[in-house]
């Protein structure tokens, strides 16, 4: 709902929305190397019914607007946010996945066992009892038009935010992973295993309340010169905090001041032909991201993630274990009675970090051919200067972690940990870059005689190492049997949500090609160079619409991915090694119909169809070499321990060397097996009023 107030003077508005939303049922995600394939069974899938999740969203906003003068007005703004998200209807029993095949070989003796690769008794469903997240905002700004060589609209303003962020999030009882006849092998201690191999039992989950300030300051001057000429003249500072989820430890973990968050911003705006026909334009901008709470949530005191590791010499004892009860010989070495991964160190935050930016550059050229049509030219320049992310060494066998800005300050020089290396134990970190460029051509038309378009075709590269903070780098697809845990979600993502704690600095291992090639350069995984898109509307007649969406892109590059005992993905031909994925293209739909009642009243029919012609195109292929996609196999895994990573290494016969031979392959390298969804439509009634 919405009540708005105003005089000469004053105008003000208060804004609700609540949207609750509750699902009941959830459907398995096709996982084979088809476009319509399940490899779960049918009893495994029966929970899945009655599981579901509900979402409490509601959103109050108001803006208050005040005539001082002619020429100067002030502004209050302010809102609440509030989203809480619960699972429901997940079986409380925990869950066990055969990560490798129980056969004859691997189980003589104990048919009743044997069962393929992925089977499993339950789906593995994390449990989340709630995922609260609420945001405060106020904001005051001043503006102010006058007369100076020129025309000024000068605005300034300060804002506040807090965010706060509250989950109870975990897997029943833990979840298993067995590994039938495998050989657990872990850095920095000896391979062992039990009768009939080893299983895994973990306890992972997200607890804990966090929650902090951002002040921002801005001021930004409009001045137009002539008549033909206008400068956008601008300056932005920040103050941000970051939260710990251990606030009786720490309160923040990050602090950057205004001092270390000032973005300018200029451009320009020129009538090139002085009758408003052509527009010549260009900007540039240092824009910084805020931190996200997943790392905190992840590194510092909200993720929980211990792991048992147990021999299997009775073959029921990992169908009948959780984390409070696991039977067999503990076959961890590394001390405690778990191997945690997620041990909280306040230590480990480089004194010397700045926080993330970028520039970004753009400049263009609009001239109108008629009208009714206009024609573009628009280049766009974004280079990234620096991220946040965590950078990760083996102590002991486990990962530590240094919070910092990789290839600057104390974040510049890595420790060896997996490997020997020429010249010593460390080496100079590869900084953080994603460049994207781009030149897009477009024509534009506005409504007339029943009809609009507009169509454009890019051309871009997306360059650099760094994949970003959702990372495309680290893909999930449904056959790995995992996915990404994301935040107030019920079902995971193929992409890792990230969120500054990616994997592309986890470990030495991680940054070297086979060739002994620091640093992974080259095009990124979500870089198509040649896009084209055309969006358009017909009236039929004058209460008759049909619109359309048509979109044609290159196919994105394929880069092999070889495991390691490390459980890191070595790219061991650098970048896009496998070509790229197949042209991708789909046309959308939109149709509707309005039917006039009485007064102003009036009955919309709404049809929308997405993928209008069913087109399944291939969106990904499985690019791990060995086997250990999604459920990390130690068997099939190489170890480069022994290798110096800049004299490079013989992958191939490394993987074959493993415990499981020629069977360390995967047979699914190379298969397309991630799929657009086929045709799928809404149809809605809308009322009018």
């Amino acid at each position: 709902g919405k009540v708005s107030m105003g005089s000469r003077k004053v105008n003000a508005y208060v804004a609700t929305l609540f949207t609750p939303s509750y699902v009941t049922g959830t459907l398995a995600a096709y996982n084979g190397a088809g476009t319509n394939f399940i490899s779960a069974s049918k009893a495994s899938s029966e929970p899945n019914k009655t599981r579901g999740w509900e979402q409490m969203q509601m959103n109050v906003t108001g803006d208050t607007d005040v005539a001082v003068s002619s020429g100067a007005h002030v502004g209050f703004r302010g809102g609440y946010f509030r989203d809480r998200f619960s699972d429901s209807g997940i079986p409380e029993t925990t869950a066990w996945l055969y990560s490798t095949a129980a056969n004859a070989i691997t189980l003589p003796g104990f048919p009743q066992y044997y069962g393929p690769v992925n089977s499993q008794n339950t789906p593995l469903a994390r449990t989340t009892d709630f995922d609260t997240t609420t945001r405060r905002f106020f904001s005051a700004d001043y503006l102010h038009t006058f007369q100076a060589s020129g025309w000024h609209t000068l605005k300034g303003g300060v804002g506040y935010q807090h965010t706060l962020n509250d989950v109870d999030s975990r897997y029943p009882g833990g979840y298993v992973e067995v590994f039938w006849g495998s050989t657990l092998a872990l850095a920095g201690q000896a391979p062992d295993k039990g009768t009939y191999g080893y299983y895994a039992v973990n306890n992972r989950g997200t607890f804990g309340k966090a929650g902090a300030n951002i002040i921002s300051l801005y001021v930004q001057d409009q001045w137009q010169i002539a008549d033909r000429l206008t400068l956008s003249l601008g300056i932005r500072a920040e103050d941000e905090k970051v939260p710990s989820f251990k606030p009786e430890i720490q309160e923040n973990v990050l602090d950057f001041p205004f001092s270390e968050k000032i973005a300018p911003r200029l451009g320009f705006s020129y009538d090139a032909m002085g009758n408003g026909r052509a527009k010549l334009y260009a900007s540039w901008g240092r824009y910084f991201d805020w931190t996200k709470y997943e790392m905190p949530r992840g590194s510092f005191g909200g993720d929980v993630w211990c792991i048992k590791y147990r021999a299997i010499d009775n073959p029921n004892d990992p169908l009948v274990a959780n984390f409070d009860n696991a039977p067999g010989r503990d076959l961890w070495k590394g001390g405690g009675n778990c191997r945690d991964r997620r041990v909280p160190s306040f230590d480990t935050i480089d004194t010397t970090i700045k926080p993330m930016s970028q520039d970004s550059t753009s400049a263009g050229f609009d001239f109108e051919l008629n009208p009714r049509t206009v024609a573009t030219i628009h280049y766009v320049h974004n280079n990234l200067n620096r991220t946040i992310e965590d950078l990760g060494a083996l102590v002991n066998g486990n990962e530590v972690y240094l919070i910092g800005n990789p290839g600057e300050g104390n974040s510049k020089i890595m420790p060896a940990s997996a490997a020997p290396l020429t010249g010593g134990g460390s080496f100079e970190m590869p900084k953080a870059k994603r460049q994207y460029d781009a030149v897009e051509l477009g024509v534009s038309r506005r409504f007339s005689n029943n009809w609009f378009g507009s169509a454009n075709l890019t051309f871009s590269r997306l360059y650099g190492n760094y994949a970003g903070i959702s990372s495309s780098d680290e893909i999930r697809t449904p056959t790995t049997g995992t996915s990404s845990a994301t935040a107030q979600q019920q079902a995971g993502s193929i992409f890792r949500e990230g969120g500054n704690v990616n994997r592309n600095w986890d470990l030495d291992d991680s940054m070297f090609d086979s060739h002994g090639n620091l640093d992974y350069l080259g095009r990124l995984a979500t870089d198509r160079p040649v896009v084209a898109k055309f969006y358009g509307g017909y009236n039929i007649a004058s209460n008759t619409q049909i619109g359309a969406f048509v979109y044609a892109g290159s196919g994105t590059p394929v880069t092999t991915y070889v495991n390691t005992v490390n459980q890191t993905e070595v790219f061991v031909e650098g970048r896009g090694d496998m070509g790229r994925t197949p042209v991708y293209s789909k046309t959308d739909l939109l149709a509707s119909h309005e039917i006039q009642m009485s007064g102003n009243r009036r009955l919309r029919l709404e049809l929308n169809v997405l993928n209008l012609f069913n087109q399944k195109t291939a969106r990904h292929t499985f690019n791990y070499l060995n086997r250990g996609a999604g459920a990390p196999r130690a068997s099939s895994a190489i170890n480069l321990a022994n290798n110096d990573l800049f004299k490079g290494y013989d992958y191939k016969a490394m993987v074959s060397a493993t415990p499981d031979g020629a069977n360390a392959y995967d047979p699914r390298y190379g298969m397309e097996d991630l799929f657009e969804a086929g045709t799928q439509g809404q149809f809605s009634i809308k009322f009018l009023f």
